[in-house]
């Protein structure tokens, strides 16, 4: 055999193998379709829904959503972005363009002055803009849910195994053997993952290459035409380069769907295996036993590759996939894509001018439910320190590691998934809606919010207001507390060990000693202010939550600010606002923090051999409402960090005035019925205005500020233009609000990004 075939072969035998752990096809990454008030800002959408659409319904979201009707129904992910041309013609009338290609020279990248985003003055751009101008789309079909599955698993066993094999290194270094590394130390690893029966070679049988299906909207067909025969040529040349006629394990590949023609190549697994040279299955033999080698030799042979190439109607379409048969054409709207219920939603949005239209099926995003983020790892620990004493009595670290995995789990459960999908279009700016998809189990959707009124005040910056779910809070909290065990419990065993120098970059019997210390001296405090918070503080506050942001404050009236900017200079004011449920508890929580502090600080004073005495909070009251502060220099009523709280909230707050308005406001407004789901706004208008009146501010008296003939004023007047230009060009970002509710029984969540002259 030629020794280039044979490159060639060992190349493809390396592709499938990647296509095989790294396909995407019906037996898991959470996946997630989401996109990505304050007077409440209103995001005016259309209602959407999940029920199929009529025949008649798909005439017009089959021409809004371009290549998808042609999609067939088993697709299980599609992406389509629209009129590429016109969303950057959009952004090159930004003055924030402008503006950068201003201070740029003219030129947005450096490095090549002559970079032009206009198509006519840029050759670079117009093969780009041919391809990319008009739609871009990209599906994956029947299988997909399998594939994902059987990549999570091979990643959790990755993990698992990784880890075991690191341990068995960190043993060896102990034992004072000689370091493995190289060839040596893979062979472990693969023979790890092979015989995993959670993900070894069983999940490599599985793995096919799902269809995928992309391309590009061309309408005109001479260019379309060009393009389509640059393509089909460099198949031609792949088939050529593995050798004449394919040398027995690749074979043209022509095909008509609903009238069109595909040309491409197929991969056979059987004859690709078939002409690997015996001493490249015999090196397998380093990693794997011979009745593995036999068996992923024969996983292989049942393994097929197929690219293709076609033009249908006015689009160029590449297909890749394990079979020619999965390479389909949907014969009309209703047996395409848009028939799935997670496509029911474009029904609302066809009038809209679209940017793009994901869908993703609830098969696929439910197909990751095997995977984790520290339970992996967690559980590959566990398996290593059972298998070895090397590390002592590890009985309590195994059990915190099993918790670990158990609690993330329990977390992880909590995640369901609905049919999902998104639209973005240009209306008032840009939107997105989001429908199903990933459900938000950390938040409580369904309870009206109390403190929306709360962002409808003047000059609110930022607004954010929700409602947390209570069970998976509690068992968030009770997952980071076992973790903090475990890395207290790992750091307390390694101490005690006696480690080989150079291991690691610390003296570990000095580790010893402090850890020791904390356990008898610190670790009693920490408790008590663990319980404050984690028990007391917890229970005590409601579930709602709100924060606000304002430019209205006053600045501190620190030692060398001029007086004009004491009097009408102006900074944020921060607030975060929740129920009080349990007064009696929050008064707990508050005892025990300052009980734990006060012990803390009488440790740190005998170790400095300084009396430190506990600071003690002032207080104040307004009508019903009483606030706690430190005392500093300094400070003003509108500038003094505090605790406030009155019968029915508690607020932390930069400005004791503010929490005072925010309180009063609170007094007047019931919490109204139809206010649910999780919002949040920035109001970018806000921010102008402030800026504006800092550099006006500035501008017009200097002189008070910084003196007169201050080289300081010159200086910073030289940088006024360019700062009012900035300030200019932000004036046509007006704000960004965001809006997850329960909607019809079903998720969703809106964004605006609003823009305006």
């Amino acid at each position: 055999m030629k020794k280039q075939s044979v490159r060639n072969a060992v190349i493809i035998v390396g592709a499938l193998g990647v296509l095989g752990l790294s396909g995407c096809g019906d037996s898991v990454t959470k996946a997630s379709v989401a996109a990505g008030g304050v007077k409440e800002i209103a995001i005016k959408v259309a209602p959407g829904s999940s029920s199929p659409a009529s025949v008649a319904g798909y005439e017009a979201v089959a021409r809004a959503t371009g290549f998808a009707r042609y999609m067939p129904a088993t697709t299980h992910a599609y992406m389509g972005i629209y009129d590429g041309k016109g969303f950057v013609d959009e952004i090159r009338k930004s003055a924030l363009l402008k503006m950068a290609e201003d201070q740029l020279g003219g030129g947005l990248i450096p490095e090549n002055p002559d970079f032009e985003l206009n198509l006519e003055e840029n050759p670079q751009l117009q093969m780009a803009a041919a391809l990319l101008g008009e739609e871009i789309f990209v599906g994956v079909g029947n299988g997909a849910p399998g594939q994902v599955a059987n990549m999570v698993a091979f990643n959790e066993s990755y993990s698992r195994q990784s880890v075991k094999m690191a341990m068995k290194t960190l043993e060896a270094t102990l034992a004072g053997e000689e370091e493995f590394g190289g060839m040596e130390a893979l062979a472990p690893l693969l023979s790890g993952l092979l015989s995993d029966p959670k993900g070894g070679i069983g999940v490599v049988e599985k793995a096919q290459m799902p269809p995928v299906t992309f391309g590009f909207k061309v309408s005109d067909e001479n260019l379309r035409g060009q393009l389509y025969e640059m393509a089909a040529q460099g198949i031609g040349a792949m088939l050529e380069g593995i050798g004449p006629d394919g040398e027995g394990f690749a074979e043209a590949v022509n095909v008509e769907r609903q009238g069109s023609k595909f040309t491409g190549i197929k991969i056979k697994g059987e004859e690709l295996v078939a002409s690997i040279p015996p001493d490249m299955k015999e090196g397998m033999a380093q990693f794997m036993d011979a009745a593995t080698v036999t068996r992923l030799m024969k996983m292989l042979e049942s393994k097929n590759l197929v690219v293709a190439i076609g033009v249908h109607e006015s689009y160029l379409v590449a297909f890749m996939g394990s079979s020619a048969d999965d390479l389909q054409i949907a014969k009309g709207a209703a047996e395409s894509l848009l028939s799935r219920p997670e496509a029911a939603f474009m029904k609302s949005f066809t009038g809209k001018r679209l940017v793009s239209v994901v869908t993703m099926s609830e098969e696929l995003q439910e197909s990751s439910e095997g995977v984790s983020i520290l339970g992996g790892l967690a559980a590959g620990v566990k398996e290593g320190l059972a298998a070895t004493d090397a590390f002592g009595d590890s009985q309590d670290l195994e059990v915190l590691l099993g918790l670990i995995t158990e609690q993330e789990r329990a977390i992880l459960d909590l995640h369901r998934h609905t049919p999902g999908g998104s639209v973005t279009f240009l209306e008032d700016g840009l939107k997105i809606e989001i429908f199903g998809g990933a459900e938000q189990p950390s938040l409580n959707l369904n309870t009206a919010r109390s403190y929306s009124e709360l962002g409808a005040q003047d000059d609110v910056l930022l607004f954010a207001n929700w409602v947390n779910d209570s069970a998976y809070k509690d068992k968030v909290l009770e997952y980071l507390e076992t973790l903090g065990e475990t890395v207290y419990l790992v750091a307390k065993q390694a101490s005690s060990m006696e480690l080989p120098e150079g291991v690691v970059p610390l003296d570990m019997a000095e580790v010893e000693g402090i850890l020791g210390m904390f356990d008898e001296q610190i670790l009693p405090h920490f408790l008590e202010l663990w319980t404050g918070v984690r028990d007391d503080l917890v229970a005590g506050l409601g579930d709602e939550r709100a924060v606000i942001i304002d430019l209205k404050g006053a600045l501190p009236t620190v030692p060398g600010l001029p007086q004009l900017l004491a009097d009408e200079g102006k900074a944020p004011r921060i607030a975060v606002v929740a129920p009080a449920r349990d007064k009696e508890r929050l008064q707990s929580s508050w005892q025990n923090t300052e009980k734990a502090i006060n012990g803390i600080i009488k440790i740190v004073g005998d170790m400095t051999g300084e009396n430190i005495p506990m600071q003690r909070p002032m207080s104040s009251e307004k009508n019903d409402l009483k606030t706690w502060f430190f005392p500093f220099p300094f400070q003003t009523d509108d500038f003094v960090l505090n605790i406030s709280s009155d019968e029915k909230n508690v607020f932390a707050s930069t400005s004791k005035s503010y929490v005072q308005s925010l309180a009063a406001t609170l007094e007047k407004v019931k919490a109204e019925p139809g206010k649910k789901g999780a919002y949040f706004h920035l109001d970018l208008t806000v921010l102008n205005d402030y800026l504006g009146d800092w550099i006006k501010l500035l501008e017009e008296q200097q002189g008070a500020i910084f003196g007169e003939g201050s080289p300081d004023a010159e200086d910073l007047m030289q940088m006024l233009p360019i700062a009012k230009q900035v300030v200019s060009a932000l004036s046509e970002l007006k704000g960004i609000s965001s809006h997850t509710r329960n909607e019809g029984g079903a998720l969703r969540t809106s964004v605006h990004f609003r823009t305006g002259n």
